[in-house]
Formats: structure tokens, C-alpha cells, sequence
């Protein structure tokens, strides 16, 4: 029945737009992989877009007609050694190491619960990228956030979802597994930070009220970081100078994030151009300690590469 133990959440990658998944390397079945551990669905819904119709001699709509169709998924888990790469290569990333335009990654996602009387379980095809985001916690596990649109879904799959790659234990990258530097210093005393890109695929749309296929859309990429206040480098890097007033133009420096697990580096997100746009102070006179807080906006040809 519902409760925990009852849900299951697998993903795969498709090798085109609502098409075959993508195969394990050795050739055989589908590629399927589990999607972190304590794994939450934030999100998932889809809208049919009704429009209401309406008749001349009478006051309420008397019909309503479907029109576009779209769902949406919002996933959140912790970053795991086993699968993390899987996830980025497959509904992220429609390159090699970055997005580039053309058309968007896709991929499936399979959901299910077990109720009082029976199973559920829908598949969603055609997963395309809207939002991704890495984030750090002082004391907590990384985590990782992903928000994806879906063009179809369909209940009771054929797939075989006993074949996806588990999680092990001893896989999950703690907080002191993250490394972030700006300018070729690591920041130290880091109580938070989030690697955030948005805006990263749309669909394309024809005569059908199901998508034709996904391509990029407008990728835009930030950088939150805030850490205890044990210097003033950030401050200098915000305000434009070290020693005098703001200057008319802000320079841009690299940012780089490294994500280690207990086998080694797992993933490195090299950030080409970094650029304060806002700063904090907090907590200057208070009791508590005093800490900044940073967004940076990111760009560059590409503004994040994955390594």
C-alpha cells in the first residue's frame, strides 16, 4: 500500500524524441538507472490547455475542446557515485560535455506506487530539460534538482524495470565531497552554494497537440555561494576594486566546481566566466557568525562545461 517502500522512480535516456532507449553499453537492454537516494517527485502534473466554448444564449461555456499537451516533472535526490553521470549524460546534456544548440536531449521516466489494491505505474516519454541545479549544505549531502517537461504519457509499461542500475551504499557525495573556487581559490568556511541553469530546452510544436520533438532553448546559468566572512575577496570582486570606489565595468573571473565521492572525482563543472552581480553582508553585528552571500551571474562560449 502507500507509504514508504511503495514508489519506485527509474529514468533511461532516448536515443531520438520519444524513441528507443538508449541500450547498455554492451549492447544489451535499455540503459535504466535509479535516480539518487531519498529521491522526491516535486512536481508532476500535466495540462490538456482546455479552451471553453461558448454559445450565444447561454451564459456558462458549454463545451471545452483540448488543445496543446505538456506535463511537467520536478525531481530532487542526493548526487550518488552510481548513477549521477547517467542522469546528466541522458537528461541534461544534449553533448558531449555541455548544451549546445540543435535539438535537446530526451529521456523516460518511469513512476509508480503501490496502493491498497494494486499497482500503478505511468511512463513518461519525451523528457526534455528545463532546470537543473547542484546544490551544497554545510553538514548535509549534495544534492541535485531537476525539473523536465514531458511530451507523452502512457500507462502499465513493458519495460522491464528490474534491470535499472541501483544505488549502492558507500556512493552518496557528502558536503565535504564539494569544492568550490572562484578565481583559483577555493572558498573557504562554505555554508551554502547552488550551481543553477534554466531556460534549457522547449518543444517545438506541429499539427498534433503532442510535441514534435524538444529543442534548446535559451540556457542562462547562476552561482549563489555563501560563506563565513574570514576575508574580503568576494566584496572586492563585487564591488570591482580592492581598494577604491566601483569602477564602470566589472571584470570576469573562472569558477570551478568538484564534486568527490568516496571512489574519487565524480564530476567537475568548469564555469568560463563568473561575474558578481549581487553581494550580502549578514549578521555584521549580531551575535551569530558573519557570513557573505554572492550571486554570480555565468557565461561564456560555452558558460558551463561538464568534466
Amino acid at each position: 500500500m502507500t507509504g514508504a517502500g511503495s514508489g519506485q522512480l527509474v529514468a533511461a535516456g532516448e536515443q531520438d524524441f520519444m524513441g528507443s532507449l538508449v541500450t547498455g553499453g554492451d549492447g544489451g537492454g535499455a540503459d535504466l538507472f535509479k535516480l539518487g537516494r531519498n529521491p522526491t517527485i516535486s512536481e508532476l502534473s500535466l495540462s490538456n490547455q482546455l479552451q471553453e466554448m461558448r454559445q450565444g444564449d447561454e451564459a456558462w461555456a458549454v463545451e471545452d475542446v483540448k488543445q496543446n499537451f505538456e506535463g511537467s516533472i520536478g525531481i530532487e535526490a542526493t548526487v550518488s557515485e552510481d548513477v549521477h553521470k547517467k542522469i546528466e549524460d541522458n537528461l541534461v546534456l544534449n553533448a558531449t560535455d555541455t548544451i549546445e544548440p540543435g535539438l535537446s536531449t530526451s529521456g523516460r521516466i518511469f513512476a509508480g506506487v503501490d496502493y491498497l489494491t494494486g499497482t500503478a505505474t505511468e511512463e513518461y516519454l519525451g523528457c526534455i530539460p528545463l532546470e537543473y541545479s547542484i546544490s551544497y549544505e554545510q553538514g548535509s549531502n549534495v544534492t541535485y534538482s531537476l525539473t523536465m517537461a514531458y511530451a507523452d504519457q502512457k500507462p502499465d509499461p513493458s519495460t522491464d524495470l528490474t534491470t535499472a542500475t541501483e544505488v549502492s551504499d558507500g556512493t552518496t557525495v557528502a558536503f565535504h565531497g564539494f569544492d568550490l573556487s572562484i578565481d583559483g581559490t577555493t572558498v573557504s568556511d562554505l555554508q551554502s552554494a547552488t550551481l543553477s541553469m534554466s531556460d534549457l530546452s522547449r518543444f517545438q510544436r506541429g499539427g498534433s497537440p503532442t510535441p514534435t520533438r524538444g529543442v534548446t532553448a535559451a540556457p542562462s546559468a547562476e552561482l549563489t555561494a555563501n560563506a563565513l566572512f574570514t576575508e574580503p575577496t568576494r566584496l572586492d570582486l563585487a564591488r570591482g576594486d580592492a581598494s577604491g570606489a566601483p569602477p564602470d565595468r566589472l571584470d570576469s573571473v573562472a569558477g570551478t566546481i568538484t564534486l568527490t565521492g568516496p571512489a574519487g572525482t565524480l564530476r567537475t563543472y568548469n564555469l568560463a566566466n563568473v561575474k558578481p552581480d549581487t553581494h550580502n553582508w549578514n549578521e555584521i553585528v549580531a551575535t551569530e557568525d558573519t557570513n557573505d552571500e554572492t550571486t554570480f551571474s555565468v557565461t561564456g562560449k560555452p558558460a558551463v562545461t561538464f568534466a
